[in-house]
């Protein structure tokens, strides 16, 4: 009976061209759900799919299910305007307050607010052709799978540049920027890896307190630890190492007031603490960094999206599908205040 239900999800699906059936297609329905919202009628149709699921595909690893620091932050996709621009309004405005006044007319204070306009990024992925002397040989469904890879591969990039732009570029008075002494309370050992100082309890408290300083609520605090930086926790703070091991969220705990999240692909800082460009690698003594900032100072925002499908029937000469998709996407401060950085101070030999 679990077979025919898989069958019957898979024809359904193929029918439909959607992945909108409910859980009762099993393994089947798993599959296809990944399959993003949108596609275009007949994109899945049988016969770009010869035969059932007959073969194991053996795909890429990605992080675009480690992104969870993007949830619960304000989503302003509703916002969107022609041309996929958004925009917002710098309200500037700290009312003085008098204190056993007797000077009239009280005093006018004037707001200044700004028009803050951003504009989404074009994201668009390569098309990818699938031939139909490729889906006979291999005898198996292969279009959902193409379709899952570019969803994943627009996933990644907006994790990626999200937490990029969330990242304050160099230190300042309200982008708090500092190296990792890899010093704690309890040892006045300095603690290194061989060729960074690693990051200990003191250093976040460090970063808490110029939050502190800066007025930022406690509320809505959030580090997103580079891959180094969780090592070096749980290597040098116990009871950090016993919450990561007891996470089941996307949150791994909460820390000196920071919610704290774990990220693969944070931007890479100089020696300096400046923040590299994007998509430029780490050279010696650069490393990932933690980010921090406050959900109130940052937003996301997603404009048009399509999906491109040519079929292999109108294509005498290769007789291939191609398939490709267009995003407008946006994550980034709305005001670069209430953002933070620790990055890996350099040991010294």
């Amino acid at each position: 009976m679990r077979f025919a239900k898989i069958i019957l999800s898979l024809v359904i699906a193929m029918l439909i061209g959607t992945a909108t059936f409910g859980a009762a297609g099993g393994a089947a329905a798993v599959l296809l759900s990944l399959i993003p919202k949108g596609v275009p009628t007949g994109a899945l149709c049988a016969d770009l799919i010869p035969e059932v699921w007959t073969k194991e595909f053996v795909k890429s690893f990605n992080h675009a299910d480690t992104g969870t620091f993007l949830e619960g932050i304000s989503d302003y996709s509703r916002f969107v305007k022609d041309g996929n621009i958004i925009h917002l309004i710098d309200f500037d405005l700290d009312p003085e307050v008098l204190v056993n006044n007797t000077q009239y007319p009280i005093p006018v204070q004037e707001m200044n607010n700004a028009d803050i306009v951003l504009t989404l990024d074009k994201l668009q992925t390569k098309a990818t052709p699938v031939t139909d002397d490729v889906v006979y040989d291999i005898k198996a469904e292969l279009m959902p799978h193409v379709i899952e890879e570019h969803r994943v591969a627009i996933s990644e990039y907006r994790l990626d540049k999200a937490i990029f732009n969330f990242a304050a570029e160099a230190n300042a008075d309200a982008t708090p920027v500092i190296a990792t002494t890899g010093v704690d309370f309890d040892s006045e050992a300095v603690k290194t890896d061989g060729t960074r100082l690693r990051l200990t309890r003191a250093d976040v408290i460090k970063l808490k307190t110029a939050f502190d300083k800066m007025g930022v609520p406690i509320a809505g605090r959030r580090l997103v630890l580079c891959p180094d930086h969780v090592a070096d926790l749980l290597v040098g703070d116990l009871a950090f190492a016993q919450q990561y091991q007891n996470h089941t969220t996307g949150a791994i705990a909460k820390m000196y007031g920071f919610e704290i999240y774990e990220f693969v692909a944070n931007p890479v800082y100089t020696a300096n603490g400046s923040r590299k460009a994007y998509g430029v690698a780490a050279e010696q003594g650069e490393y990932q960094a933690s980010v921090a900032f406050h959900v109130s100072r940052v937003g996301k925002a997603t404009g048009e999206r399509k999906q491109y499908l040519s079929r292999a029937e109108t294509d005498p000469l290769y007789q291939r599908n191609l398939y490709n998709v267009r995003e407008y996407f946006l994550a980034m401060p709305k005001k670069k205040e209430a953002l933070g950085v620790i990055y890996s101070g350099t040991a010294q030999s």
